[in-house]
């Protein structure tokens, strides 16, 4: 019951945050881009794209898991390939290779969403299962956004299942460099994870949000 009450609030909260960035933060006149981190079936796109419309903000989808590729690829088609483009490699610290875990193990199979590079993200769900784990490329998701520094607003949704630590240090690292982040909407995965696992993740949960807060980088803990 806890968790759920905890969900509906961030999700109320979440849906505030947007209200506000629409109308009081952002600018329709200005160049913005939405960056999906973790597109899956574009659950977070459909959410996020009424407040952030596609009239006014280019968007990335950013997608791990190649068996998603033909249905982001409707949407892409739906919407315009001048407006949304897709990277189909998991966002990371770094540029190579990965085992992308989860897509074999439980009843979601090939389409879900709690795939990740990160063995132990999902640990309190299923056990990972090596031999079939799939290989796939990561890229480092801070070289991105230095690429993108002809927009003014950068909104960044990142649910990318254990990976948003790396990444989030990472960005912080880099701060100087990425002037145009205005928000971003995370979920941590630290709920997720067995408890073997859950004091190392509980602590580095608290650590990038510390950082954060310190280097005034707005952000919302969603879902």
């Amino acid at each position: 019951y806890r968790y759920r009450l905890e969900k509906k609030l961030k999700i109320l909260f979440t849906y505030t945050k947007c209200i506000y960035l629409k109308y009081v933060v952002i600018s329709n006149n200005k160049k913005n881009i939405f960056i999906d981190l973790g597109s899956n079936l574009g659950q977070g796109f459909n959410f996020f794209s009424q407040h952030f419309k596609p009239s006014s903000f280019d968007y990335l989808l950013v997608e791990a898991n190649p068996n998603l590729n033909s249905h982001l690829n409707k949407i892409i088609d739906r919407i315009g390939r001048e407006k949304i483009h897709l990277i189909n490699k998991a966002a990371f610290n770094h540029n190579g290779k990965a085992k992308l875990y989860g897509l074999v193990e439980d009843h979601r199979g090939k389409t879900s969403d709690g795939a990740s590079i990160i063995r132990e993200s999902a640990s309190r769900e299923y056990k990972v299962n090596e031999r079939d784990a799939k290989e796939i490329e990561c890229f480092r998701f801070v070289d991105k956004l230095k690429e993108l520094k002809n927009y003014d607003n950068i909104i960044i949704k990142m649910d990318i299942e254990g990976s948003e630590y790396a990444v989030l240090n990472d960005i912080i690292d880099n701060k100087d460099e990425i002037k145009n982040i205005t928000h971003i909407f995370v979920e941590f995965h630290a709920k997720f994870v067995a408890d073997k696992f859950k004091v190392d993740f509980l602590k580095k949960e608290n650590e990038v949000i510390s950082r954060l807060k310190n280097n005034k980088i707005s952000y919302t803990s969603y879902v």
